[in-house]
C-alpha cells in the first residue's frame, strides 16, 4: 500500500480497528455485550485495537500531524490493558480529544484524562472509585499483590489530582479520597466543575 493512498481492499482492515479515516476519528467502546457477560469494558482486546487504530491514524496519509478524536462509552475494566491505553494515547504525537457519550466509568474515567482535550456530552457521566481486587492463593502472595494495589492507588489518585488542581489548586487531597471510597457519580457538569474534563459538548 502507497503510504498516502489507501486502497479499497484496505478498508475492511481498517475497520477492524474501529477507525473512521476520513474524520480521524477512533471509536473506544467494548467489544461485546450480552445478558450473560455484560459490557467487556476495557480487555486486552480493547487495548490491542485502540493502540493499532491510534498507530494507523498517526501514519496513514498525509495528515498525520492533524488531530485524532477518540469516542468513548466506557464502563472501565481492567487497570494494566488500560494504563496501556492511557500511555499510548499521551505518546500519540498528534492532539487527541477524547469525546464521552454515554458513560467513563472507573479505569475508563482514567483514560478519559489521558486526552489534550476531554469533553463530556450534556447527558454523560463519569464515576470515580477505588475499585476491587481479589487475591487468591499463598499469604506471601496476597502481601505482594497487596504492595502492588498500593502502588496502584497513588498511580491513580496522582493522575486524578494533577488535573484537578489545573482548574482548583487547592484541592485537597483528603477530598479525592473520600470520593474514591465509595462508587462516586458525577454527571457532566460536575465533572467539569471538578476538573475531570474541559468542556461540554451541548
Amino acid at each position: 500500500m502507497s503510504k498516502n493512498k489507501i486502497q479499497r481492499d484496505d478498508v475492511a482492515c481498517f475497520q477492524d480497528y474501529d477507525v473512521h479515516i476520513p474524520t480521524r476519528t477512533l471509536y473506544m467502546g467494548s467489544i461485546y455485550s450480552d445478558s450473560y457477560e455484560g459490557d467487556s469494558g476495557v480487555d486486552a482486546h480493547m487495548a490491542e485495537r485502540v493502540i493499532k487504530g491510534l498507530h494507523i491514524l498517526e501514519s496513514v496519509g498525509e495528515n498525520g500531524d492533524k488531530p485524532i478524536t477518540i469516542i468513548m462509552n466506557n464502563p472501565g475494566g481492567d487497570w494494566y490493558h488500560g494504563m496501556a491505553i492511557y500511555n499510548a494515547i499521551k505518546a500519540c504525537k498528534n492532539h487527541i480529544t477524547i469525546i464521552v457519550y454515554g458513560h467513563a466509568m472507573s479505569m475508563g474515567s482514567i483514560i478519559l484524562q489521558a486526552a489534550d482535550e476531554r469533553v463530556m456530552t450534556e447527558d454523560a457521566s463519569l464515576m470515580i472509585h477505588y475499585g476491587q481486587d481479589g487475591f487468591y492463593g499463598h499469604a506471601k502472595t496476597f502481601e505482594k499483590w497487596a504492595e502492588q494495589g498500593k502502588k496502584l492507588i497513588e498511580r491513580m489518585e496522582g493522575i486524578y489530582m494533577e488535573k484537578i488542581r489545573e482548574i482548583n489548586p487547592k484541592y485537597r487531597h483528603a477530598a479525592l479520597r473520600k470520593l474514591l471510597d465509595y462508587d462516586t457519580f458525577l454527571d457532566a457538569k460536575e465533572t467539569l466543575k471538578l476538573g475531570l474534563c474541559d468542556r461540554i459538548l451541548e
